[in-house]
């Protein structure tokens, strides 16, 4: 990359960041930029810029720009250590999963003229092997292919016929690109990134520096490439190289019939995620007759925001034919979902950037409705960690029933008397949590009131935006 290019690459695209980017802790050093961090997929540019941070670490920003409009997007921050391991990534507020790109913060017609102007050239695929059983087809970019000395680069393209999702994070894609440099004198190939691209032309995933080191293997040259590559090295220009003939991806492909995505949707707060991991009939007979009639609960849905020194975390609930309770939890990040006994007993629980829900085995409680003041209970909970996985959490949870006082006190929305509920909550794998709730005798649920975790002292916890559907 001449410095020219670097330069002009470097004040463009910095001048692009969203504003929480460049709020993140940064060196002195300036941006690491390399070319193979861009592609130009027809009038859509893709870059990254990786601005480095404390203990060698650096944050990954990559960036589309529409240069037919023109218009800036942003796709996603990826963190890294100094060994290049991942740190955790953000797609917009989306913490670990893939969403749509976002608008970029700086949309000046006159930056975004001079980033289309840089010389990163839409890819030219040429065919070098006819699609395979399973609808791949091997490519190489004509555009890219450049060769300095002994030293041969060349982009690397396999187009599919359907589009799939990858792990970890879900991101879709239809093609996938690796950058290769290529030694002509002695035949070794070094990784140097890889790409996901969706249907749109947009990077949705990638791997380079430490991570690409660590899977190295998995990008060992198959015979067809390097016998290609070593073709290349013969050619006085390579520009001039030919194989099966030019190659342009079909758009708006279909998933593929086995194309699934791994991380639970919990968007609306759906019955089907925790469904598809029901639990045993004779524990869920227990549990209903551990309800009815005196604590199912006496509202279809009620939501509201839960507000603490941690945060605000956005509630909703509804209530199941069966007399539990589904909650999401919404925490701007990453989304909870629980199906609960009153807000209280956990039977079932997941997480938006997790592929596998943790649901109740066994339950041994001394809890009776209705609750009184004066009243002790014991909550004995075995739940599977992971479900299908042989790996079990335990949880003692000891409350003490108190007298309250008018709900209203609590929020003007809720009406009738409360009961204070206090619980020491032990685990195997987490702090003790204590948890004071208000036990809202006209709607049949806990409301947190205030909670610690280890050794922290007592916080508030205030209730707003309650809204009930009875």
């Amino acid at each position: 990359m001449s410095r020219l290019f670097r330069h002009l690459f470097l004040f463009c695209t910095l001048s692009l960041l969203s504003l929480s980017a460049r709020s993140q802790p940064a060196s002195d050093d300036p941006p690491s930029v390399s070319r193979f961090d861009a592609v130009r997929i027809n009038d859509r540019l893709n870059v990254m810029v990786a601005i480095p941070g404390k203990n060698g670490g650096a944050m990954q920003v990559w960036q589309a720009y529409d240069c037919q409009k023109p218009y800036a997007e942003a796709l996603y921050r990826h963190m890294v250590d100094a060994e290049g391991s991942p740190q955790g990534r953000f797609y917009g507020n989306e913490y670990g999963r893939y969403s749509a790109p976002q608008p970029g913060s700086n949309q000046d017609p006159a930056v975004l003229k001079k980033i289309c102007g840089l010389p990163e050239r839409s890819v030219l695929w040429e065919k070098i092997e006819s699609a395979d059983k399973y609808g791949a087809t091997t490519l190489i970019d004509i555009a890219s292919l450049k060769r300095e000395a002994e030293i041969l680069r060349v982009r690397v393209g396999t187009d599919y016929a359907a589009s799939d999702f990858d792990p970890p994070y879900d991101a879709p894609y239809s093609l996938k690109v690796e950058n290769y440099r290529f030694n002509c004198e002695t035949g070794v190939s070094t990784p140097l990134s890889a790409f996901d691209i969706d249907d749109n032309g947009y990077v949705t995933d990638s791997l380079d520096g430490g991570q690409l080191a660590r899977r190295k293997t998995a990008f060992d040259l198959t015979p067809l490439l390097q016998k290609t590559f070593a073709q290349l090295c013969t050619l006085p220009d390579v520009k001039r190289f030919h194989a099966l003939g030019h190659f342009r991806p079909a758009s708006h492909k279909s998933p593929g019939s086995m194309a699934q995505q791994m991380l639970p949707d919990l968007n609306g707060n759906p019955a089907s995620v925790l469904a598809a991991v029901p639990l045993a009939p004779a524990l869920q007979q227990q549990l209903k007759t551990l309800v009815h009639p005196w604590a199912t609960p006496r509202f279809q849905q009620l939501s509201w925001v839960e507000n603490s020194r941690e945060g605000r975390v956005s509630v909703h609930m509804v209530a199941d034919d069966a007399g539990f309770i589904r909650k999401l939890e919404d925490y701007g990040i990453w989304k909870v979902q629980r199906l609960t006994i009153a807000n209280d007993i956990q039977l079932a629980y997941t997480m938006s950037i997790s592929y596998s829900p943790s649901r109740l085995k066994q339950l041994s409680s001394t809890l009776r409705y209705p609750l009184t003041a004066g009243q002790h209970y014991q909550n004995d909970a075995v739940s599977e960690s992971s479900v299908g996985k042989d790996e079990d959490s335990h949880q003692r949870e000891t409350c003490a029933v108190s007298s309250g006082g008018d709900a209203r006190e609590i929020n003007p929305a809720f009406s009738g008397r409360y009961l204070k509920v206090t619980c020491t909550i032990a685990t195997d794998k987490q702090p003790v949590t204590v948890i004071e709730s208000a036990w809202l005798e006209d709607l049949r649920i806990l409301a947190p009131l205030r909670a610690k975790t280890g050794d922290k002292p007592m916080g508030a916890i205030t209730l707003s935006y309650v809204k009930i559907i009875r």
